[in-house]
């Protein structure tokens, strides 16, 4: 929650992003501030008016003049705030806000405002790095316009780059700090221990056995655990993805070592989530310091890397589990209650990796959270940073005593 009061504008754009702008408004409006929204005629084929008036307990505005829901000063008086911010902002947004128009309400309060601004581009990546795109940004950011870069990943259209506007919760966090806000989360005094990434197992010095695991998923877990005010460890195995300051994080590359950094700080965590995809199999005996000849057939021996989680329990039993079971075909739901039960977890997270829209390298995930009390929770296909989110409300209502 926050602790000042604060007027804050959101302006809401015609971007197919403008359907996070509830949450946002959600997280605004619950931390306490004083939230009005402007949304724009093209916004409104988005997201409706209704929901974002009941987030933000304020009717909507939206046309300059239109004497009937907004007097004919409206944008002076929205202008009289903490802080403006723009999420989503389009292509067309930005540059009428960098030539200095006005033709709706929204662009009239920009004008007429003497706070901070805040923009949240949200385009088609090629849109996103025109020049005139990029021109447009660089004025806005002269002029002293905070800019909170689009997020990299899929996109609405079906193309991949960077133009997704960042989750609600990230913008948030940045809005909070730029306040000068302290958040304070559910996960506050907890600490979390994450592990992402597959591990790889060496065949030589060049060559491994590994898995398609890209870490997005433990990430996100770890990013939103901070956000929401936990201490956050994160071990990461063969991750290449960017880092966040206020997270501690641990490389690893092997089954092993993932084992032994877990072994060393297990007994400080309250809660472990395995998100890690651990290599099943290893080399068997000692691998060559060298590259292996190439030949036409080589034979490898393989052996069980062993259960690590399973391992875990002589050294933490009061902490709270979290695993993960990615599963393919067949009776793949129950072969992850199998694993709940016999890894002795408090949660764990299924996914089927057998469609190529959601789990391993996707940005995106659809998940089933399995509680073994039969409350049972099924996240629909969303990205894996509202996953985090959902796994994590879990966790605190948990750690509360609710679960």
């Amino acid at each position: 929650m926050s602790q000042t009061s604060r007027k804050i504008v959101l302006g809401v754009t015609g971007s197919i992003a403008a359907c996070k702008s509830v949450e946002l408004a959600r997280l605004l409006a619950g931390a306490g501030h004083d939230l009005r929204v402007i949304q724009t005629d093209a916004a409104r084929r988005f997201v409706g008016e209704a929901a974002l008036g009941a987030v933000s307990g304020h009717p909507v505005a939206g046309r300059l003049f239109d004497n009937t829901s907004e007097p004919v000063f409206a944008h002076i008086e929205l202008a009289r705030a903490d802080l403006l911010l723009v999420a989503p902002a389009t292509a067309n947004t930005i540059a009428k806000m960098a030539a200095g128009m006005a033709d709706n309400l929204l662009l009239a309060t920009y004008l007429a405002a003497e706070c901070p601004v805040v923009v949240c581009p949200a385009m088609n990546h090629h849109m996103w790095h025109h020049p005139a795109v990029k021109q447009n940004v660089k004025l806005l950011m002269q002029r002293g316009v905070t800019i909170i870069p689009p997020d990299a990943g899929e996109l609405a259209c079906g193309e991949t780059g960077d133009g997704r506007l960042p989750e609600p919760e990230a913008i948030f966090c940045r809005i909070q700090q730029l306040l000068g806000e302290e958040i304070v989360g559910d996960l506050a005094g907890l600490r979390v221990l994450v592990t992402a990434g597959g591990t790889r197992e060496p065949i030589d010095a060049v060559r491994f056995i590994s898995n398609k695991s890209s870490g997005k998923m433990g990430f996100a877990i770890a990013e939103a655990a901070c956000m929401r005010g936990a201490a956050v460890t994160l071990i990461a195995a063969n991750c290449s993805l960017p880092r966040r300051a206020g997270i501690r994080y641990v490389d690893v590359s092997t089954a092993a070592e993932l084992r032994a950094a877990l072994e060393a700080d297990v007994d400080a965590c309250d809660v472990l989530i395995m998100a890690a995809a651990v290599s099943d199999y290893m080399v068997s005996g000692k691998q060559t310091m060298g590259k292996l000849e190439r030949k036409s057939k080589i034979n490898l021996q393989l052996v069980e890397t062993g259960d690590i989680v399973s391992s875990l329990e002589r050294n933490n039993t009061s902490g709270l589990k979290v695993g993960f079971a990615a599963e393919y075909g067949g009776d793949k739901l129950e072969r992850a209650r199998r694993k709940l039960r016999r890894k002795q977890l408090d949660m764990i997270v299924f996914n089927d990796i057998s469609r190529s829209d959601i789990g391993f390298e996707s940005d995106d995930n659809e998940i089933t959270i399995l509680t073994g009390d039969g409350k049972d929770v099924h996240v629909g296909k969303t990205s894996k940073a509202e996953c985090a989110h959902r796994i994590l409300d879990l966790v605190a209502a948990k750690g509360r005593g609710q679960g």
